[in-house]
């Protein structure tokens, strides 16, 4: 009898043992999903970022040059780089337009080679 009774209580240990591993594996899994997440969230914070400067850059040289840059294309690689176009991760278009009264209209595009627009903006200027 009393060894039946040691059996039970081994048993159930063992139970609750396993319950507890359980909650610590799924508690565990929720925790690597939430870094995940963190991590992308990360990352499209920088691109953006980095896609501002570079807009903010090209859209003050269209300023200082009174509107007389040339369309360009520029190509960068993951880690914002100047690259080829072989290797480039991100694009950077910058278009012209000139329209009536001298006005010139420049669009400013940075995107991902195979993604949506990072950041557009779109700069004016009248001479």
């Amino acid at each position: 009898m009393v060894k039946y009774v040691q059996e039970r209580r081994i048993s159930l240990f063992l139970i609750e043992l396993m319950v507890a591993l359980l909650f610590f594996a799924l508690a565990a899994a929720l925790c690597m999903q939430f870094f995940v997440q963190a991590n992308q969230i990360s990352r499209q914070s920088v691109n953006l970022n980095q896609a501002i400067f570079i807009t903010s850059s090209l859209a003050e040289e269209f300023r200082a040059t009174n509107g007389l840059m040339p369309n360009q294309t520029f190509y960068f690689d993951q880690d914002w780089n100047e690259t080829n176009a072989e290797d480039a991760v991100f694009i950077s278009t910058f278009s012209v337009i000139s329209t009536a009264n001298n006005m010139r209209l420049a669009t400013i595009a940075v995107f991902e080679i195979l993604g949506d627009p990072i950041y557009t903006l779109e700069v004016t200027i009248w001479p």
